[in-house]
């Protein structure tokens, strides 16, 4: 299923006249819609060069640059990039390769972007070098550097090593400052990390990692920052954690400034599955003197364990300047929502998020929580400090998603939904299953549908072998979404498959789902 979602995505790309990038830029340079751009060697945007990049444009990269190197483009300190995508017409940076050869092997077929800056870092002499990346440093002592913009930005199939075993990120943001505007960025299916801060004070808001080969958001250095909106997904296949935030630097956990992370509005979504070959052992993992807040956050979905903190130096913190809000849910996650008591608690009810079916194999991804439910409760307020956005919800998602009409899940056909207000009250045209989350599950599971009109329904439960588990009726359900909660408790039923069959509006339709005790 993955492959045949990849390769619908690449054959929607039309044919347009295609130039190298494949030397550095040193003057102010404009990529612009009418030509697709094929990226061959790393190309340096030397200071004071600009480089604007108009929406629509689509860069595609080599795997290798002819000397064993990954293609990648880095925007040294002092220069800048201007990629401002539209939702109609976001700015891509994906793979040269054929949609066969990125089904079979969707990571790591190319380098990634990189940005350096003149923020504050924590390591000595206040100066540090991404790996791989020769001669050019990041670092410097102004937090309000500017190094541009990035907005509807998306960034596919890379993470190939640009230096000797130095596999890069989709995004990497070394010494970047808060000058420096990211919101609405995507990466999906790198090999490594999808953003990683190296130090720096640049904040990000509506930003969506999916699939990568390790975390989702990394900090290191001293990064000092602030997110909102931000949505991880972990693959099944492989990944590693939602968060893994760091503040080690030449060898001590205490190193100043030392990384604070402000991230409030999160939907992390883990492997989901025990059996998973992804390591995914906690969604979030917080460690090496690391400090910061995190509220309005919805943690879903784990292999093991929700929250994970290690090192002295960072148990320390906890209650001072690391807090995690009592707000947070923290859901599904088999072994406990912390690896341990750290004084912190969080709330165990299920967010009632649409649909996280089939993870990378293909599958409704709709991660906007039930109106009215948990996700809409005991909702935290955040600094009025003129970046974050008061809202009634949890999460990264209120009714609208943002990430429809641009996402690789949308261009997939994955991600069906609301994208306007306006539709919010609109009633479906026709009964739809949209699955039952989560899944696997133990006990319970909520199934759910969309109703075109107001109806009687009922529900079926049969095992493996055909026979009827469970069954129970409804008088009544309103037209719309609606979902029925199924606990396997009920009938003492065993782990393995068993198949839903929903009636309602003279439809049937079934489902599988998968009880893992």
């Amino acid at each position: 299923m993955r492959k045949t979602l990849i390769t619908l995505v690449l054959m929607a790309t039309a044919a347009l006249a295609q130039v190298s990038l494949d030397s550095d830029i040193t003057a102010n340079t404009t990529l612009t819609a009418n030509n697709e751009y094929l990226l061959t060697k790393q190309v340096f945007v030397k200071a004071p060069a600009v480089l604007t990049i108009e929406p629509g444009v689509t860069i595609k990269a080599l795997e290798d640059d002819g000397n064993g190197l990954a293609p990648a483009i880095i925007i040294e300190r002092g220069a800048k990039i201007m990629a401002e995508g539209t939702v109609n017409a976001p700015i891509t940076f994906t793979s040269n390769k054929t949609a066969e050869e990125l089904a079979e092997s969707p990571r790591g077929n190319w380098g990634g972007l990189i940005i350096l800056g003149n923020a504050p870092i924590s390591t000595t002499g206040g100066e540090n070098y991404v790996e791989g990346v020769v001669g050019v440093p990041y670092g410097g002592n102004d937090p309000e550097d500017n190094s541009g913009i990035l907005r509807y930005v998306r960034v596919w199939y890379g993470g190939r090593s640009i230096g000797e075993n130095n596999e890069i990120n989709g995004i990497t943001l070394a010494g970047v400052g808060r000058g420096t505007t990211v919101e609405y960025v995507e990466v999906a299916y790198n090999l490594d990390d999808g953003i990683e801060w190296f130090g720096g004070t640049v904040d990000v808001k509506y930003a969506a990692i999916l699939f990568c080969g390790d975390d989702a958001f990394d900090t290191d250095e001293g990064y000092q920052g602030r997110g909102q909106f931000l949505f991880a997904l972990v693959g099944d296949e492989e990944g590693n954690r939602a968060y893994e935030m760091d503040n080690k630097t030449n060898g001590d956990m205490n190193s100043q400034p030392r990384t604070f992370v402000q991230f409030h509005n999160a939907t992390l979504v883990g492997s989901g599955d025990p059996d998973a070959l992804a390591d995914n052992d906690q969604v979030i993992r917080l460690r090496e003197g690391l400090s910061g807040h995190f509220m309005n956050t919805i943690i879903v979905a784990g292999k093991e364990y929700g929250v994970n903190i290690t090192d002295d130096a960072t148990l320390a913190l906890i209650g001072d300047s690391l807090q995690f809000s009592s707000n947070n849910i923290i859901y599904g996650c088999p072994d406990g929502q912390f690896k341990a008591d750290y004084g912190f608690t969080a709330l165990d009810v299920d967010p009632q998020i649409m649909s996280l079916d089939g993870r990378e194999s293909g599958g409704l991804i709709d991660p906007r929580p039930a109106l009215g439910g948990p996700a809409y409760e005991n909702v935290d307020e955040l600094p009025n400090d003129g970046f974050f956005e008061q809202v009634n919800f949890k999460g990264a998602f209120d009714q609208i998603n943002w990430m429809q009409g641009w996402s690789i899940l949308y261009e997939m056909g994955r991600m069906p939904g609301l994208t306007d207000a306006k539709d919010i009250a609109k009633t479906p045209a026709e009964f739809k299953l949209l699955g039952n989350y989560p899944n696997p599950f133990n006990p319970s599971t909520n199934l759910r549908f969309e109703l075109p009109i107001s109806s009687p329904v009922s529900l079926s439960v049969y095992a493996m072998n055909g026979s009827l588990v469970y069954s129970q009726s409804f008088p009544m359900m309103n037209a719309g979404y609606n979902k029925v909660r199924f606990d396997a408790t009920i009938q003492n039923l065993s782990s393995g498959i068993y198949f839903y069959q929903i009636n309602a509006a003279n439809k049937s339709f079934t489902g599988k789902m998968n009880l893992l005790k």
